[in-house]
């Protein structure tokens, strides 16, 4: 099913960050030559931005036919992702490439590590009350979708977060996210701009415990917890009432 994942959404991204315990090498020379290996991987990774308010670099691709990569390197935290790739598989393999070429650059290892985590995101174009849609497609006959039926009710926060362990130490984790952009000026006027609606589903294993394997092997085991995951629990339970509420309000 994960081939498909594209045709299930308006837009559709698959995104790995990084966090570690130490901060990471942020002087100019490793920025300069992690990027720079970078790009020579993918060498449309050609626009460079610096944030020094924030302490973040950032590189990605050229906007064209909006899909792209990029990636992101702050103190703590290492960010990357691919915007609609034609698909999953192309996603998986960018940043696993990011994961194996990390360790040499910027001296990251399991040792240090905080997290790994992979992120698959999936937006809706949607126009109206995302609050209201999420009640009504997720919440249903629940006693939090019948706050709905009080009279005169309008939805102001139906933001839905679940996160489960899905190993013995609890120490890997899955988390699916509703993230609604309604907000209560547009409650309160009426107009409703056409926002993105979404939906993630993110993996993330956290560190101590145990010794953890290289971070490819971290990153590869997630992808395959990740899609069984989204398969068995997010597919009919999430993604389709989703799409069918947004349907019937077009």
């Amino acid at each position: 099913m994960a081939n498909s994942y594209a045709a299930l959404c308006d837009e559709f991204y698959i995104n790995m960050r990084l966090g570690t315990q130490l901060k990471m090498a942020t002087d100019r020379a490793t920025i300069v030559a992690f990027f720079e290996r970078m790009q020579r991987l993918y060498p449309n990774m050609v626009n460079f931005h610096q944030d020094p308010r924030h302490g973040e670099s950032s590189i990605e691709e050229t906007r064209e036919g909006n899909a792209y990569r990029w990636m992101s390197l702050e103190a703590n935290r290492l960010s990357s992702g691919f915007l609609n790739p034609e698909s999953p598989q192309d996603a998986y393999k960018y940043n696993k490439s990011v994961v194996e070429t990390v360790p040499y650059y910027l001296a990251i290892s399991p040792v240090d590590l905080d997290y790994l985590d992979v992120l698959w995101g999936f937006d809706f174009q949607c126009k109206g009350n995302h609050h209201e849609l999420i009640a009504e497609a997720l919440l249903g006959e629940s006693p939090m979708g019948k706050l709905m039926e009080t009279q005169g009710s309008r939805g102001i926060n139906f933001e839905l977060s679940g996160i489960v362990s899905l190993s013995e130490d609890a120490r890997t984790h899955a988390r699916v996210w509703v993230e609604p952009r309604t907000t209560p000026s547009h409650v309160r006027s009426g107009d409703y701009p056409e926002e993105m609606l979404s939906l993630y589903v993110i993996l993330r294993q956290w560190s101590g415990g145990r010794r953890l394997p290289d971070l490819h092997e971290v990153h590869g085991h997630l992808i395959e917890l990740g899609e069984k995951f989204i398969d068995d629990h997010v597919l009919n339970a999430f993604l389709s009432p989703i799409r069918t509420a947004i349907a019937r309000r077009s």
